[in-house]
């Protein structure tokens, strides 16, 4: 009776508990959520802001609440994820979004500068680099030039631009394949680890095998048997 029922449990952990969750899918799934919260937002921002749905800018639509806190939680998760990746400019890029969200960009110009620092750092971060597939890998390079052109046309005409202007278009195709080129990071194959977690546990096991180690050390030192005496 008790096989069978570990059994079931056994079972039922299986359907219950996937056994592991690639990044690269998750990262698509949090990307396109991405998408809809920044539509909803100018959508919904745009009719108090011009008076008509009209495009907007988007940290105007992002730092209108309730999609701040949205927003921030996104941020906060896309810092979580990066913990995979070991890349400490992308998780630096990421904390300055999440940092830029919580500033007003109606009462100073500290969320400006945030903003462009995060983009320059997941920019650096997402260089196109040498892949066995040639094709993929002038894909990246053609996705990483469209995305700094973008960047630097947004900049440009920034301060041309008024409240609302399809310019702004621009800004969410930046945004967003901003974004989206942190795929090309990802190998297919790597699964989401909490790698913090795991750096503890290893330095917990090597400081204990290194215990272990001086104590057997020390028991041979006092082993009369281990001393030879050579004339």
């Amino acid at each position: 009776m008790s096989t069978t029922t570990n059994t079931t449990n056994k079972k039922h952990d299986i359907w219950c508990i996937p056994q592991k969750i690639l990044l690269r899918p998750l990262w698509i799934i949090g990307w396109c959520i991405l998408l809809v919260i920044g539509f909803i937002s100018v959508y919904d921002v745009s009719l108090s802001t011009c008076g008509d749905r009209y495009p907007i800018l988007l940290s105007r639509a992002l730092t209108t609440d309730p999609y701040r806190g949205i927003i921030l939680s996104y941020c906060l998760l896309s810092i979580c994820t990066s913990f995979s990746l070991q890349k400490s400019f992308l998780f630096g890029g990421f904390l300055g979004f999440f940092s830029a969200f919580l500033v007003s960009m109606f009462e100073t110009s500290a969320h400006n500068f945030l903003i462009v620092t995060s983009s320059v750092l997941i920019l650096f971060e997402c260089m196109p680099q040498k892949m066995s597939n040639k094709l993929w890998e002038n894909i990246w390079k053609f996705h990483w030039f469209i995305t700094v052109l973008l960047g630097f046309i947004f900049v440009i005409r920034k301060n041309e631009i008024g409240k609302c202007s399809f310019w702004y278009i621009v800004e969410y195709i930046l945004f967003l394949s901003m974004f989206l080129l942190v795929t090309w990071l990802i190998p297919p194959t790597m699964e989401l680890t909490d790698t913090i977690s795991k750096s503890k546990n290893i330095n917990e096991s090597n400081i204990e095998n290194s215990k272990n180690v001086s104590n057997i050390l020390n028991k041979d030192e006092l082993n009369p048997r281990k001393f030879k005496v050579e004339f």
